[in-house]
């Protein structure tokens, strides 16, 4: 079963790239963008979109946060490279991709599977207010808080 627009976000706690733990926790906005491989120009250039406008995500209370297979080790270096101050989720056993339905098939040449590029925008209550599935990653960001600022200012019924 795949989570899908105004379907609950159960309760789930994943590893941070930094190896702390982070609960999915109903009780604030957040924007959760899964992106398939750190090594690509394709999700750097996606991360660094988010990290440009972090403050303004900040300033209407939203958390965004990555999400991502890739080794911890390999995330790390992600972050390092993109210069990020969000969470970046590890998501090798698949938990949160597959709860979310975006776990795709593997790419040609590989065993692993991998996310596809994909954005949730979640409300405070844990329902799933917006979901991306054709994603831009030059766009991303800019399009989410567009939508971040509809949300907030003229809240859901």
């Amino acid at each position: 079963m795949s989570l899908s627009i105004g379907d609950r976000v159960p309760v789930m706690t994943a590893v941070q790239d930094t190896g702390r733990p982070y609960e999915l926790t109903p009780g604030r906005w957040r924007v959760l963008f899964f992106f398939p491989k750190t090594a690509t120009t394709h999700c750097q250039l996606q991360a660094r979109r988010y990290q440009a406008v972090m403050d303004q995500f900040q300033a209407l209370g939203v958390d965004v946060l990555g999400v991502n297979g890739d080794a911890k080790q390999e995330q790390a270096l992600f972050r390092d490279l993109c210069k990020l101050d969000y969470p970046l989720l590890n998501d090798q056993d698949h938990t949160l991709s597959g709860a979310f339905g975006v776990l795709d098939e593997p790419w040609p040449g590989e065993d692993l599977r991998r996310a596809r590029r994909e954005t949730f925008l979640v409300a405070p209550d844990g329902v799933i207010m917006d979901h991306w599935t054709d994603v831009n990653p030059a766009e991303d960001a800019g399009v989410v808080l567009a939508r971040v600022r509809e949300r907030v200012a003229r809240p859901p019924v």
